[in-house]
């Protein structure tokens, strides 16, 4: 106990070092290089200091995580917390700063901006090791920033050439990250636990799809499903561009708590299930979210419980 307690003082620290060296980093770029480097160093600066603060929140969050013990839902709702909150401190004190001229003003629409926030979201996604996802939502970001940076640079930085060389590379890298995604994900799929945290590790085993326990994985297609087995398990899925219905009428739950884990990613789940199931939602969603729309007013079975852990990005799961 006393190791895993100094671990994360350690990485607390190094959090620490990593969030206040991004600022120097930061200040050293604006107010230093701005007016002595070129354009493409002092962009890669401010922008490795971003991804430094980022970093750091993000094992902070973890360190802070790690100290209260939990490894489930818990465990990732005070990491996001924590990020969010470092976030919001950073924020204040890049705006004082601006404000009070202690950072070049003219940077101030470019961290200030909707690109930006895009940026920051991809790359919290891919400190926590969401690559694919990450780095599209950073390349987006970054696409639009550019226009905000160009303005700061507008003898030197033509966004109109910078248009004609991003696109190709950002459809080439989307093609790279779409037949990735095809290639690796079959086999190294995520396992959920039953205690309801993502365990990063596991290789789907093909044989899940039996005795009410399902696995299904959609990119760029879809399924409907009636599930006829007397209980329903449990189990995964998960959809990329792609979508799926699953019908549970004709089943039942067995007693205790039972997970199914929904990862939609630009897709969307459509579960018909009866109203009297008792349905708990646990979901960390982004431009997305869960509807359910069965009736209210009918006692629910408190003996059994279907608990859906949900991870959903520009999609929808609905409940009929």
């Amino acid at each position: 106990m006393s190791t895993t307690k100094n671990k994360g003082i350690i990485s607390a620290i190094f959090a620490i070092i990593l969030m206040v060296g991004s600022g120097i980093l930061l200040n050293w770029a604006i107010n230093t290089l701005f007016t002595t480097a070129t354009p493409f160093f002092v962009i890669s600066m401010v922008l490795l200091s971003i991804l430094i603060y980022v970093a750091g929140a993000t094992l902070m969050s973890r360190s802070v995580s790690r100290h209260n013990g939990s490894q489930s839902y818990t465990h990732n709702k005070i990491g996001n917390g924590v990020i969010f909150a470092l976030l919001l401190i950073g924020t204040g004190i890049l705006l004082l700063c601006f404000n009070t001229g202690w950072l070049a003003p003219v940077w101030k629409s470019v961290f200030f901006s909707w690109p930006m926030l895009l940026l920051i979201i991809g790359i919290i996604h891919i400190c926590k090791f969401h690559f694919i996802w990450g780095i599209i939502l950073a390349a987006i970001g970054k696409f639009f920033l550019f226009s905000e940076i160009s303005k700061i640079y507008p003898d030197t930085l033509v966004y109109e050439q910078f248009l004609s060389t991003y696109w190709p590379a950002g459809i080439i890298l989307l093609g790279i990250l779409i037949f990735s995604s095809l290639i690796i994900r079959p086999t190294h799929f995520r396992k959920r636990s039953s205690k309801g945290h993502w365990n990063e590790s596991y290789v789907a085993n093909e044989q899940e799809n039996q005795d009410g326990k399902i696995n299904y994985q959609f990119i760029f297609s879809g399924t409907e499903q009636v599930i006829l087995d007397p209980e329903f398990k449990g189990g995964n899925i998960d959809v990329t561009f792609g979508g799926m219905e699953l019908d549970l009428r004709h089943t039942s739950l067995p007693e205790g708590e039972t997970f199914l884990y929904i990862n939609a990613l630009f897709g969307g789940v459509e579960i018909s299930a009866p109203d009297n199931w008792d349905i708990d939602v646990r979901s960390k969603s982004f431009v997305g979210g869960v509807s359910d729309s069965r009736i209210k007013n009918i006692d629910k079975d408190q003996s059994r419980k279907l608990i859906l852990v949900v991870k959903c990005t520009f999609g929808g799961i609905e409940i009929k």
